[in-house]
């Protein structure tokens, strides 16, 4: 029994001091993110594969039409729409020749459905540099020139962020219930947002959005486009990062403007949410080993440091371990939020933070499993 409770606690204290050690690096990370304003002027493609998005794809070509940015084209893959999506782009397209429509029929077996919509856009397109957000997305005016600014010579891609904008009748008169679940995935893209850029400070690939995302044609013909991640029906945009830190010599950054941020529709509630998460999930299946362990072992110290007390009612640790385990985690989190608030507008954070990292480690502990067990489709009919 003593050889247990031995192992408990130095387990849980080195949880503790790699849960700690994970934000401050993040926190320096973020800090280390380089940020360019050079003056050249590549041509862009812009693309966007829209599927079922009669709601929201009108709102985003006046959007991307709108760019200040003007050496770019516009390419709408629309993939096997079934609802009036194609319609509102031909729509779009009488006042707006200039943007490029391509229909999607079916989906060949070799290419699971997104990436074959992004393929067959940017096999039609010209840019040097491609730029990708979705359709439920609203880039800002200034979105393409300030990705743009950062491609220097030896930058191959550029990631961002991308908030969820929460519209006000949907926090107002709903409940408390469904206002703390529109706070909390605000709050958790927040959190990917600061893996992303931290990571990426220390000239690492791991994380990413394709809602805001950007990299060099000849990035994507270096590593062979998506063939080599095909077998992930998500991942068009942190499985190819990764690729590209793994297989090439090209500099990653990460644009921490706000003129560069690209807010994007919630998931309409709980469930929408939890679908959409579990496929994002499904990616790690085939992150590196090496990938998979770290992020097995933060949340696990990140479970263990929040539960510690339950370790307590089974007289496996002490009471002054218990409260040593709670204050770092309260430490470690409020350093990443503290620090990384100025640059994501996550000043709000700081007063729900206990409960938001209540709700982020049930939802990494109960959600993350799903998304590593259950098979997928992209957007099904």
């Amino acid at each position: 029994m003593m050889e247990i409770l031995i192992f408990v606690r130095l387990f849980l204290i080195l949880a503790a001091a790699f849960y700690l050690a994970v934000h401050l690096g993040l926190t320096i990370g973020l800090r280390r993110c380089k940020q360019t304003k050079n003056s050249l002027q590549p041509f862009v493609s812009v693309i966007v594969a829209a599927r079922n998005e009669e709601k929201t794809i009108g709102r985003v070509l006046e959007c991307l039409s709108q760019q200040t940015y003007t050496h770019y084209e516009l390419i709408i893959v629309n993939d096997r729409s079934t609802d009036n999506t194609a319609a509102i782009i031909a729509d779009f397209q009488e006042k707006n020749p200039a943007v490029k429509r391509i229909d999607i029929a079916t989906v060949p077996s070799d290419m699971p459905a997104k990436k074959n919509a992004l393929r067959a856009g940017i096999k039609e397109s010209k840019g040097e540099i491609l730029c990708f957000t979705d359709a439920d997305c609203f880039p800002p005016p200034t979105w393409v020139e300030e990705l743009v600014q950062q491609f220097e010579p030896e930058v191959g891609l550029v990631a961002g962020y991308s908030p969820y904008t929460i519209p006000s009748d949907k926090t107002i008169s709903n409940g408390i219930l469904r206002k703390l679940f529109f706070k909390f995935i605000e709050y958790e893209e927040f959190r990917a947002a600061i893996w992303s850029s931290g990571a990426i400070g220390w000239n690492l690939g791991w994380l990413c959005t394709g809602r805001n995302l950007a990299y060099r044609r000849k990035v994507y013909d270096e590593v062979s486009g998506f063939e080599k991640i095909k077998q992930s029906i998500s991942g068009d945009d942190d499985l190819f990062l990764q690729l590209v830190h793994r297989q090439t010599d090209w500099e990653i950054r990460y644009a921490k403007t706000r003129e560069s941020f690209v807010p994007t529709v919630p998931p309409a509630n709980f469930r929408s949410f939890v679908e959409q998460r579990k496929r994002h999930f499904s990616a790690s299946k085939v992150f590196s080993f090496p990938m998979m362990l770290f992020f097995f072992f933060y949340h696990l110290a990140n479970f263990l440091l929040f539960f510690s007390p339950f370790l307590f009612l089974f007289h496996l640790l002490s009471i002054p371990i218990v409260i040593a385990s709670i204050v770092t985690k309260l430490f470690a989190d409020t350093i990443l939020v503290f620090f990384s608030a100025r640059t994501f507008d996550g000043s709000t954070y700081r007063r729900s933070l206990i409960i938001m990292e209540v709700l982020y480690v049930l939802y990494n502990s109960l959600i993350g499993p799903l998304g590593i067990l259950k098979k997928f489709e992209w957007k099904p009919s």
